[in-house]
């Protein structure tokens, strides 16, 4: 009986859900986001969650000649523990090295014999064989990724799929660093590297996707190259050459009107000549140089996607029959290049900005839970925010194609990361998640970086300094040296003891901890992905796939031109827009408010109006224009709060907060935050100096004694302007917060909650709801445990909830009808 009860019960939940699904007149090879959620072919999609499988990894084992039937096995394993898992979707590469195996020779079934024994080389090379596999699982909506990089830790350098053939037929075409070495990456304009990408991209999409694109068919999202970013290195190794500085030229050509003398007052310089003209080549030596070099990085990046675009376009293949994706990761390496959320998602040039997401990727002496906990709540915000830009519209609607599925040994992603990461996502409108890496299996040409290293080690082994020490008692500097005499003969950027240590730049076969193995068969973590898909997508897939956030009257301002490189002394303009950021995110979470992000370079700037708190981060690129904005908001009775420089404090009050009559310091206790609070008319003016939200988004937030005291002093700023969270912990908590989404009728509820504690943890949640008269039912979604509520209780008293040590979980919440008397 109670087994039919709880049938009956899922049974009317999904019909509750599936009535809140919109929608529309059909409309074919339409791919579309509209009103909040997916819509193909004229029909909605509910939530995607899906797996990046990547087929050409599961050869069953490393060599030639490995029976097509047991490949074939390893697909349908694989495929087959995606659709028990209630996966409704796949992402893969299409690795250009692995098809194009000599010059224009392609294989696409797997049945070339270059060794010429009588068997196939690779049968795993047959992805006509897989996408019919795939479609045949009843998988749709697929992901699909050719590069011409895919970096996945895959080929010859270790990352890229550009073949080995192309680097030695054109060994030039890599970037160059300021010593003129070659670098890893291949330039992203050299001419060469694009004449073959072109090329590869024809073939791929000739030989294999043109079936699959168009009404009806599998293929919805196509992915413009992957992580460009000069692959995690800093922009001051890349690009010397001689094509890239003229370039250099021209682009500050076209920034300063053709004006040299305006390069000089703008750089400090005196250059007599444009071809005088160098780009820096040591960070900080010059801020002025190194944000205009920065800009010139961030330009080429975009040109380059607007190239590979326009091969795809050139080629028949345009929106909407496909929308084209990005996949990036919104961190960078010192001195790197962030994301720029205006140029990537440039509507009609490049393809829709998608997250990618690693929180945890390195360990700690107390195997922290993530290394940086709110990077996820971060980059799905910002990202779900920046979108409106390339869909021309405000749409809430966000892909993942990389969320954290595991990590490489001697880091531990644990049950309770992974549930938090995904949790996340969804709480803040991922609506097509794809696990990273689903599979394990063989990687390729791994071991070409040792055997390359092997004679130059040998060599400096016979020098007299070194031959009589044993291998595992080289000093540091004959690594120094073999590391710089690989860097002029080969590449810079390998660590040539690490390479010859492992025997690669990669183990011959991935180990990622993923939920599938090499064999195609479960590990451990598959089991905790196939409950996340029964008790999440399968019942509430479709609320989820159309549900809206709910967000408060308080903004917090990101601004891609904020990534160039500080004029404010010691302040990393990466670690201020991307750890800080999600750090200053989570301040606002821990006093009860869910922010919008506004996007100051590409969101509509009257959306600043609706907002009451206005939060913000000053790196020193505070505009006039950004000022007279916030005196807007200040003369309706609003706020500005401002973090670090006080820039735009400064324009907001016509001078320092320290000669401002207006303006009073904020007392140290219970935070000291070295700031003042400032009345202007009848709004506020906060400056603090001291960034008291940085530890929320770090390795150490599990132990943060004193998360309190600064949720206090953002709780202060929220009794001044009357403030109050729609959804909150009551009694505020300490490393405890809760989200919520809705229905776009406002109607039902998502609330996801987790805990950054090292200990269980019990509260209770409050939620506003739109009927506080009415009856709900709110049911914590892995357990399914109910309890019934009157509207009006769930604000005022709240639900209890209670979590494990780093425990997370959501909760639906809907009306119910009241039984008759």
């Amino acid at each position: 009986m109670i087994e039919r009860l709880r049938t009956a019960t899922m049974t009317v939940l999904a019909l509750a859900i599936t009535s809140t699904f919109n929608t529309f007149p059909a409309r074919a090879g339409m791919v579309e986001i509209k009103q909040n959620q997916l819509v193909v072919d004229g029909q909605p999609q509910p939530q995607l969650f899906g797996a990046e499988i990547q087929y050409f990894r599961l050869r069953g084992g490393e060599g030639r000649n490995i029976p097509r039937a047991r490949v074939i096995e390893l697909w349908n394993k694989a495929l087959d523990r995606a659709v028990e898992a209630k996966m409704n979707t796949v992402g893969f590469y299409i690795p250009w090295d692995f098809h194009e195996y000599a010059e224009g020779k392609f294989d696409f079934d797997g049945t070339v014999d270059e060794d010429g024994d009588g068997n196939a080389d690779y049968p795993s090379r047959d992805v006509r064989t897989w996408i019919k596999l795939v479609e045949a699982k009843g998988l749709k909506n697929l992901h699909v990724r050719p590069g011409p990089f895919i970096n996945a830790e895959w080929g010859f350098l270790g990352f890229g799929a550009v073949p080995l053939w192309f680097h030695q037929k054109f060994p030039n075409s890599h970037s160059l660093n300021p010593k003129g070495q070659r670098s890893l990456l291949n330039s992203y304009t050299d001419p060469d590297f694009r004449r073959y990408s072109k090329r590869w991209l024809e073939t791929v999409y000739q030989e294999v996707l043109k079936p699959y694109i168009g009404p009806g068919r599998l293929v919805t999202f196509l992915q413009i190259d992957n992580e460009t970013n000069l692959m995690w290195q800093s922009a001051f190794n890349h690009d010397y050459s001689p094509r890239s500085q003229a370039l250099y030229r021209s682009f500050l050509k076209l920034r300063y009107d053709n004006t040299l003398a305006k390069v000089n007052i703008a750089h400090r310089r005196a250059w007599r000549e444009w071809n005088e003209i160098k780009p820096p080549t040591v960070p900080n030596a010059n801020i002025f140089e190194d944000q205009d070099w920065y800009r010139f990085q961030d330009e080429t990046m975009y040109q380059y996607l607007r190239w590979i675009r326009s091969v795809w376009e050139a080629m028949g293949v345009r929106e909407p029959a496909v929308l084209f994706t990005l996949a990036e990761s919104y961190n960078a390496a010192e001195h790197g290049v962030l994301p720029h959320y205006r140029l990537r998602n440039m509507p009609g040039q490049t393809g829709m900005m998608t997250v990618n997401l690693y929180p945890k990727t390195y360990e700690t002496d107390d195997i922290t839970l993530m290394n940086l906990p709110f990077k996820t709540d971060h980059d799905v915000k910002a990202a779900e925010s920046a979108n409106d830009f390339y869909l021309g519209s405000r749409q809430e609607w966000v892909m993942g194609p990389e969320i954290q599925a595991g990590w490489w040994r001697g880091t531990h992603v644990s049950l309770e990361s992974r549930r938090q990461t995904y949790l996340s996502t969804l709480g803040h409108g991922m609506k097509a998640l794809y696990l990273y890496y689903f599979n394990e299996g063989d990687n390729w040409q791994s071991t070409w970086a040792k055997d390359q290293i092997l004679p130059y080690f040998t060599t400096l082994r016979k020098d007299p300094r070194y031959k009589n020490t044993p291998d595992n008692q080289l000093s540091a500097q004959f690594w120094a040296e073999l590391n710089e005499i690989v860097a002029n003969n080969l590449f810079v950027g390998w660590d040539a003891w690490w390479v010859l240590k492992q025997g690669g730049t990669q183990p011959k076969t991935l180990y990622f901890d993923a939920p599938i193995g090499a064999d195609g068969e479960p590990r451990a973590p598959y089991a905790s992905v196939k409950e996340f898909g029964e008790r999440v997508i399968a019942p509430y897939g479709r609320f989820l796939g159309s549900a809206v956030e709910m967000t408060d009257e308080v903004c917090m301002i990101k601004d891609s031109n904020q990534h160039a490189p500080s004029t404010v002394s010691g302040v990393s303009s990466r670690i201020v827009n991307s750890d800080w950021a999600g750090g200053l995110l989570a301040l606002l979470f821990h006093a009860g408010i869910n922010p919008r992000i506004h996007h100051w370079d590409i969101n509509p700037k009257s959306d600043l109006l609706s907002c009451k708190l206005v939060v913000y981060q000053d790196n020193g690129f505070a505009t006039p224009e950004l000022a007279q904005w916030l005196k807007s908001v200040l003369a309706r009775g609003g706020g500005v709060l401002n973090f670090i420089d006080d820039g735009l404090t400064r324009q907001l009050l016509g001078r320092a907060p320290t000669s401002n009559p207006g303006c009073v310091r904020i007392p140290g206790q219970p935070m000291e935050v070295d700031g003042y609070r400032c009345a202007v008319g009848t709004g506020y003016v906060y400056q603090a100096r001291v960034p008291i939200h940085d530890v929320f988004n770090t390795d150490f937030y599990a132990r943060v004694h004193d998360a309190p005291a600064r949720r206090a002093v953002m709780e202060g700023v929220l009794r001044d302007l009357k403030i109050r969270g729609r959804v909150q912990i009551k009694g505020g908590a300490d490393r405890v917060v809760a989200y919520a989404r809705m229905s776009q009728d406002a109607e039902r509820y998502w609330v996801t909650v987790k805990s950054g504690r090292l200990d269980a943890h019990a509260g209770a949640i409050q939620l506003s709801v739109k009927r506080p008269n009415s009856m709900y039912e709110v049911t914590e979604v892995f357990t399914r445990a109910s309890v019934r509520m009157r509207g009006s209780d769930l604000y005022q008293l709240g639900w209890g909830y209670s979590l494990g040590p780093n425990g997370s979980t959501a909760y639906y919440v809907e009306p119910i009808k009241e039984p008759l008397l």
